[in-house]
């Protein structure tokens, strides 16, 4: 667990009123709290970096995003892990019925806002990848930009594609897995590989979360 992590989780359980000692014996036993509460501990790390670090990743719309919202008529869009809505409130801006779903309150919190302020309707929803329902057949573009998401899980690459409506984009970016971003060749690609791949990359180039040079994985993904 990184210490950035490990420092946010401590901040947290102050913040809720536990003791010193309390803090400390809660510290030693990270590893288990982490496998039976993992939402608990990733949400304290992204109020962390929402408030603290907003450096560390773009709040531009993700540019290939952008590019796949142009290629089909504006229809219903889903926003996997949100985060603070910079993809949802572009797409909303286009024409396009937003639904978002995040796991980090801070994040949701922050996208109804941004959203409200330029009279955009956007739906965020508290949710994780495992718990969110994504329906069959119900989404024109599912959007997943640094998410998180672990697309070499074959029950989940299913979930989303039973999700997508005929006609309709699948569009990820996000780093290569694996360690120091280095993951299979063409893992993503043939994460997708029963829909109509229209744009794929594997190459090092500025990745948008973390802000740093990085091998990034891009992918427009249709479904006939």
């Amino acid at each position: 667990m990184p210490p950035e992590f490990m420092k946010a989780y401590s901040a947290e359980l102050v913040r809720q009123g536990f003791t010193p000692e309390q803090v400390e014996t809660r510290m030693r036993e990270l590893p288990k709290l982490f496998a039976g509460h993992p939402r608990e501990f990733m949400a304290a790390n992204f109020r962390n970096i929402y408030r603290n670090h907003t450096d560390l990743f773009s709040q531009e719309p993700t540019a290939l995003v952008l590019k796949a919202a142009q290629l089909v008529k504006p229809g219903r869009a889903l926003d996997a892990a949100m985060g603070q809505g910079r993809n949802a409130i572009a797409l909303a801006r286009l024409g396009w019925q937003v639904t978002g779903y995040d796991l980090s309150d801070d994040g949701l919190e922050i996208a109804r806002a941004a959203a409200a302020r330029q009279g955009l309707a956007i739906d965020a929803v508290a949710a994780t990848h495992q718990d969110f329902d994504f329906g069959t057949e119900r989404w024109d573009l599912i959007v997943l930009a640094y998410s998180l998401a672990n697309l070499s899980d074959a029950a989940f690459v299913t979930k989303l594609t039973e999700a997508l409506a005929p006609g309709g984009l699948i569009v990820v970016e996000q780093l290569n897995s694996g360690s120091e971003a280095k993951g299979p060749a063409n893992a993503l690609f043939n994460s997708f590989a029963r829909l109509r791949v229209i744009h794929y990359e594997d190459a090092v180039n500025q990745a948008e979360w973390p802000r740093k040079p990085a091998r990034v994985g891009r992918l427009i993904a249709q479904k006939d």
